[in-house]
């Protein structure tokens, strides 16, 4: 059944948003939505004049109020009288997320919210909980990068953010609180927490996966990064739960700054209150036993089909989250039994080949090397490791050749090629990545390639890669397009390795 909101006043809005002043119009003009974007705006929609970092939002009132916008909120008055009630707000950003939270009856306040943030993990560690949880008897909803649930539906993040704007967040929630769940687990990026896009959300929960440099084209320096990640612990109650990773110094900065009970956890530090011993890793899954005697007395003995330590770093922080909620170690074990690999994570292509197809996001430094390392555990002593990557335009300028020098150091052989290029020239990207690889003394032809048709490298490699080898397919993971300028072409490294391997003759599909 559709999710329809219950229309409100704009005086009602208006009480609830602090610095928010009508300066004409009528207050009891009925509100149906709250929306900063004039595409997604509906007749009888609250347009918020949001300053965007190309174009100030009071450019598209004209549009807005030619689609049929009720009233109009924006950080100066109109230049001339627009028909419609006109709201002054101090802050546009705050404005919109006070207004949205509003709207949709501040969900947050109805139903828990867990935030996950950090530069990796995010994405798995959501569904993991949520399979915990789940376990546990509760109905859960999530909000990642890649998908969107709410109880037994599952649809696609339409959203080209991590976390989307203020509205949509809010009325995701609402939706959730509807369906009657239990917990909402909410993907939070730096970005989100920065840019107002959670201020109305009130959060019970926060873990903290870990952190490396990202986004610094957006924050300004990595400590600038972290600060915004701060934020999410800097808002957990007296009586909430901070879920920190030990191993990760950054961890610190997210323990001072938060009043609620901190619990830890950790691959490397034996001191965490929810470590793992024991770690066995192959092709197919992982074992590893779980440690926590804040959490239980018990030590369990964990099975997943997830591989890679990183996933068992994700179990645990799901784990340690989940306890808040009363999840038991019974919990754990079955869920880690039945959760399939999340989309787009340590992924296999299996059509029978003799060397292993590995599809993951990793898309950062740190990403990257966990992937290769993980990659290159799962082989014998004979194996090699084949990479193909690019990175995207307009962003993280200064990782290009730290991975560069990465894919170099832990590869036996790569494929720089095209990943979101956006308005740069992609020729330019795979410059600066080759870079860094020279400095390790890579060679151009002999050590990596510069292929910038992403199809035609993935199929140099699998003809390169011999039995018992492996190669990585990077940066993708789980998307379904490819952008280039203003294009988004269609796209998705799995679709994409299956039909190679078809037309190379390994034509037997594996069942997982």
């Amino acid at each position: 059944m559709a999710f329809t909101p219950t229309p409100r006043s704009l005086a009602d809005l208006l009480a609830e948003t602090p610095g928010a002043s009508l300066i004409s119009g009528d207050a009891a003009t009925p509100i149906r939505g709250v929306t900063q974007d004039t595409r997604r705006l509906a007749p009888g929609d609250l347009f918020v004049a949001v300053p965007g970092l190309q174009h100030d939002g009071l450019e598209f009132v004209p549009q807005a109020l030619a689609t049929g916008a009720a009233a109009i909120a924006a950080e100066r008055s109109p230049e001339s009288r627009s028909g419609v009630p006109w709201v002054l707000v101090e802050n546009a950003r705050a404005a919109l997320a006070d207004l949205s939270a509003a709207f949709f009856g501040h969900p947050s306040r109805q139903v828990p919210v867990v935030g996950v943030t950090g530069t990796d993990g995010k994405t798995s560690t959501t569904q993991l909980l949520s399979a915990i949880l789940e376990a546990h008897g509760l109905r859960t909803g999530w909000l990642t990068t890649v998908n969107t649930k709410i109880g037994d539906e599952t649809r696609t993040n339409a959203a080209d953010h991590t976390t989307p704007e203020a509205p949509l967040v809010q009325e995701t929630l609402a939706e959730m609180v509807a369906a009657g769940l239990n917990v909402a687990v909410l993907e939070t990026s730096s970005h989100a927490l920065e840019l107002d896009r959670v201020r109305g959300v009130s959060y019970r929960v926060g873990v903290f996966t870990n952190l490396s440099p990202e986004h610094i084209n957006f924050h300004g320096t990595f400590d600038a990064y972290r600060a915004a990640k701060r934020h999410l612990f800097e808002r957990l109650p007296s009586d909430g739960l901070a879920v920190l990773n030990a191993d990760d110094p950054s961890s610190e900065v997210m323990r001072s700054a938060t009043a609620a009970r901190v619990l830890t956890y950790a691959l490397d530090d034996p001191t965490a209150e929810v470590i793992a011993t024991d770690i066995r890793l192959s092709p197919r899954g992982t074992t590893f036993v779980v440690r926590s005697p804040l959490v239980s007395e018990e030590d369990v003995l964990v099975e997943t089909r997830l591989v890679g330590r990183f996933n068992v770093a994700n179990w645990l922080a799901a784990y340690a989250a989940a306890s808040f909620f009363g999840a038991t170690p019974e919990d754990l074990v079955r869920a880690a039994a039945a959760q399939p690999p999340v989309d787009g994570r340590m992924n296999l292509v299996d059509r029978g080949q003799a060397f292993a197809v590995v599809v993951d996001f990793a898309h950062t430094p740190q990403a990257l090397g966990k992937a290769l390392d993980t990659v290159r555990s799962l082989l014998g002593r004979d194996g090699r490791v084949f990479l193909v990557f690019g990175l995207a335009g307009g962003r993280d300028f200064a990782n290009r050749p730290v991975m560069g020098a990465l894919a170099a150091s832990r590869a036996d052989f790569f494929a720089i090629t095209l990943d979101d290029p956006y308005d740069e020239d992609p020729q330019q990207i795979a410059a600066q990545i080759a870079s860094g690889a020279t400095t390790r003394g890579a060679q151009a032809d002999q050590d990596f390639v510069i292929e910038l048709d992403r199809r035609a490298a993935i199929r140099l490699l699998f003809e390169r890669a011999g039995p018992g080898d492996a190669v990585l397919l990077a940066g993708k993971g789980h998307e379904q397009r490819m952008v280039v300028g203003t294009e988004r072409r269609p796209w998705n490294d799995a679709s994409v390795a299956n039909e190679l391997l078809h037309e190379l003759g390994h034509r037997s599909q594996a069942v997982p």
